[in-house]
């Protein structure tokens, strides 16, 4: 410690450039995995991509925010001259290490990407402050793109995206005179019956904008409201030419177009790209950009002004340019430094000797930092490479429910297949669907499964209280059931001339904000796990005409659910 003590100014800028760069070295190292995370690579991998938001393409993500970056370089490597900001940087860094750990344990890469956002963050504030850091926003932001969204989040979305896109396409068709009428998700014609499934809803294209968008405004800087709006309008041109491929593919369903999916996807991506230039033309004419001047000119004005942050008060006696210059290669660190040595409104006449006490403290606090964060990088390195992962317990074998051959003097009928094309993205394990007849009437049941373990899919989903596709929900409330602790949907439907009552619930999941939380976190991939599988539970019954004959349907339908939850508890 004495001998690091005496270093003088030269020998501990470069103990502290060492150390950093060992920091960043080592630190990279430990993220390798990322590196191999994302799609097993095939020729369909990127037209999966385009489709299906839970299949993401990190790597490429990865080279859009590294150009941004290098496109950024002239102004990052004058922004190194600003002060850090230490207090910013603690919070983020805590987190990011402490997820960086936790992912590698439940083996989730999503979590280790959130943690180099966050310890590049934290790393950006800490060296170079709030400037340096808000250069490299929008290549954080595009970064995030990688991340996949949870199966429970994505559910939701999917639904509304899918009844929209239906009900604007058929209003789009019939204003071009074309006669057609919307059920549900269906767009019925003269000809065809065309369904919005999921991948047709938009949420992939609308996704792959915004980051176009994005990445456009990161690449050509503009007014920030030009940017602002551009970024706004990209998913609104995604959904617009998502409709116009929708019904294209009503319209003419034998097409060479309407069945090559591949071509679909391009062409919509490609065209509303073309679209968003033309805009930004357009906005480019509304908001003129200010005088341009030359960027050797702004750069030197950026670094005046960093400068001026961090130098003190020149003194009396001392004439401009009497200071010697830096060399080039000397990095943020040695201006710091050197200003931190000192101090502000020293006079001219001040003793030499009066600056040591500082310059050492100074120094042993730099080299502190990073030797610090030099061992947290590596400690994170040893994480990525000898950290164990959890690995589930062999659990019981899953035997589902078995639903009894009569149920208070209903009499179990026949099977019914699984609507599997309306519900898609919506998986069940074993799922158990029949129906019970009692004098004259009918009830279904619709029981599914769903074991927690697979992050990529939740069974928490507003299809679940539909039948099937082609149904327009009119009502939607909440009831409670004897015997049922959960809270139960009640959902009246219709389909043509034909209307159901249903109700359904869940058992085993949390409300919708829970297991968000859960999927994000991996806590069902991690010893939290839940041990019981969740399930969905669906009871449905045709409602008459008139208000009593739906009274009645009602009633039955209360009481066969009451007898249900009791005999699947016995």
């Amino acid at each position: 410690m004495g001998a690091l003590g005496g270093m003088d100014a030269s020998e501990d800028l470069r103990a502290q450039r060492f150390l950093r760069i060992t920091a960043v070295a080592v630190g990279s190292l430990a993220y390798w995995r990322l590196l191999f995370w994302g799609s097993s690579w095939s020729p369909r991998l990127f037209t999966t991509w385009f489709f299906f938001p839970t299949d993401p393409l990190p790597q490429l993500i990865f080279l859009l925010a590294a150009a941004l970056v290098y496109r950024r370089r002239e102004f990052l490597r004058s922004a190194m001259r600003s002060r850090g900001s230490p207090a910013l940087a603690a919070l983020p860094l805590l987190a990011g290490s402490s997820l960086f750990a936790w992912g590698h344990y439940v083996d989730a890469l999503d979590l280790v990407l959130v943690s180099f956002l966050l310890v590049s963050i934290s790393v950006a504030l800490l060296w170079f402050g709030v400037r340096f850091a808000r250069a490299l926003a929008i290549p954080w932001i595009v970064l995030a793109f990688a991340f996949s969204a949870p199966a429970v989040v994505t559910n939701q979305a999917f639904y509304v995206l899918r009844l929209s896109t239906a009900a604007h396409a058929t209003a789009l068709l019939q204003f071009v005179g074309i006669p057609v009428l919307q059920e549900g998700n269906l767009i019925i014609g003269a000809n065809v019956i065309a369904q919005v499934v999921d991948t047709c809803s938009g949420f992939r294209s609308m996704q792959i904008l915004t980051l176009v968008a994005i990445f456009f405004v990161g690449w050509f800087p503009a007014r920030r409201l030009r940017q602002v709006l551009l970024v706004i309008l990209a998913p609104a041109f995604a959904y617009l030419f998502n409709l116009v491929r929708v019904c294209v593919t009503t319209v003419a369903p034998a097409s060479e177009f309407s069945t090559a999916h591949a071509v679909q996807g391009l062409m919509v991506f490609f065209g509303a790209i073309i679209c968003m230039i033309l805009t930004d033309r357009v906005l480019g004419r509304l908001l003129p950009a200010r005088p341009q001047v030359d960027r050797a000119a702004r750069l030197s004005e950026v670094e005046q002004e960093l400068q001026s942050e961090v130098e003190p008060e020149s003194s009396a006696g001392a004439e401009p340019g009497s200071q010697p210059e830096v060399e080039a290669e000397s990095s943020a660190e040695a201006e710091q430094e050197q200003q931190l040595e000192v101090e502000p409104e020293s006079s001219a006449d001040a003793e030499p000797e009066s600056a040591a006490p500082l310059r050492g403290s100074a120094g042993s606090k730099g080299r502190l930092g990073a030797a610090s964060l030099a061992a947290l990088a590596v400690a994170m390195l040893g994480v990525s490479i000898w950290m164990p992962r959890w690995n589930a317990p062999e659990s019981e074998r899953f035997i589902p429910a078995r639903l009894p051959a009569e149920l208070d003097g209903w009499t179990k009928a026949e099977k019914v297949d699984v609507d599997r094309g309306f519900l898609w993205t919506v998986h069940f394990r074993k799922p158990n669907y029949w129906n019970y007849e009692r004098n004259g009437d009918e009830v279904s049941v619709f029981i599914g499964y769903d074991d927690h373990s697979n992050r990529g899919r939740s069974l928490l989903s507003r299809k679940n209280a539909l039948p099937g596709r082609g149904w327009e929900v009119e009502e939607r409330s909440s009831v409670s059931l004897e015997s049922v602790e959960a809270r139960v949907e009640r959902v009246v439907a219709r389909s043509q001339s034909a209307r159901v009552l249903t109700y359904h619930w869940y058992e085993g999941a949390d409300g919708l904000a829970s297991e968000t939380l859960r999927a994000l976190l991996a806590s069902d991939q991690s010893p939290f796990r839940r041990s019981q599988p969740a399930r969905v539970i669906r009871v449905a019954i045709a409602l008459g005409s008139t208000p009593l004959a739906r009274q009645e349907g009602e009633a039955k339908l209360r009481a066969f659910a009451s007898s249900l939850v009791t005999a699947l508890r016995e």
